[in-house]
């Protein structure tokens, strides 16, 4: 259990940072190029866990993960879209939605069982995001629709994806044969809708902000992190604590308003620091009982 809940912390501390730097490169790049670079460039590290861990797929097995990546490639094209315009932490706290659904298809489909107090404690990591939206004034409009879909896309790549890794045992072929799929069909879909969009956002004077300065560099620097957020993810799906896992990586939000907050100059009211402290220490004590 303990290796499966730091591969939780590990994913949610990797996608928090990729989410909360990824504002940068669609602005310089557009959402076209900074989807198809990180996404291919994630390619790598995901080759490198399936080459270490090799296994055979069956015909469906294989098909499903292909499935799972449209949905994989669908999600990155609409949150992009979402964070092209919108605060970045009120963008991604909506990525409290496809933590739920992956804790629903654990509870329900796979019939993982949770004790009353890893609910409870699940449950107020939860109640804490709630916490950080209601404080960051998030009013729905097209463009945070877009983010809300992108969770539900990816939501159903993970139900997808986690089925076959639980029937399989192996998490590192499936996640590369969807992030395959999922950069094929971004490349094809843009070059078929190549309406492009150049957006010119302010950039920061932070020390930070100027590592990585050149757009390219940082978009695939976020394909990498995100590749090795899934293996983490991935791992922890081929055991029995899918849902604690779950409810983990939904404190992904404390990482992106804090960054989003030094990079991007977002605003934390009270309400939102008392929501990253409840995500705090419920999860801590998720993880040590």
């Amino acid at each position: 259990m303990q290796y499966a809940i730091m591969a939780a912390f590990l994913a949610s501390l990797l996608w928090g940072i990729e989410d909360a730097l990824s504002k940068k490169p669609v602005a310089k790049l557009g959402i076209s190029r900074t989807n198809s670079i990180a996404l291919v460039v994630g390619l790598l590290p995901l080759a490198i866990a399936a080459a270490f861990y090799p296994v055979h797929m069956t015909n469906a097995e294989i098909l499903i993960s292909a499935l799972s990546g449209i949905f994989l490639g669908a999600g990155f094209m609409l949150v992009y879209k979402s964070v092209s315009t919108e605060n970045v932490t009120t963008t991604y706290a909506l990525n409290e939605i496809y933590p739920a659904i992956i804790i629903i298809f654990g509870i329900l489909d796979l019939g993982e069982k949770v004790s009353t107090t890893n609910t409870i404690l699940i449950i107020a990591i939860f109640l804490g995001a709630l916490l950080v939206m209601a404080g960051g004034n998030l009013r729905l409009n097209i463009r945070l629709l877009y983010a809300v879909l992108a969770n539900i896309s990816w939501g159903i790549f993970w139900i997808l994806i986690i089925s076959v890794m639980h029937s399989n045992g192996n998490f590192a072929l499936p996640l590369l044969i969807a992030r395959a799929m999922a950069a094929i069909s971004v490349i094809l879909f843009f070059s078929v809708f190549s309406g492009r969009r150049r957006i010119n956002a302010r950039p920061s004077k932070h020390p930070v902000a100027y590592l990585f300065s050149t757009p390219i560099l940082l978009a695939a620097f976020l394909g990498i992190i995100d590749a090795i957020g899934n293996d983490a993810m991935g791992f922890v799906s081929t055991t029995n604590f899918i849902t604690i896992g779950g409810g983990i990586i939904a404190t992904s939000p404390i990482f992106i308003a804090l960054i989003g907050r030094l990079l991007y100059k977002d605003r934390l009211q009270l309400i939102q620091w008392a929501g990253f402290v409840v995500m705090v220490v419920a999860a801590t004590v998720l993880a040590l009982f």
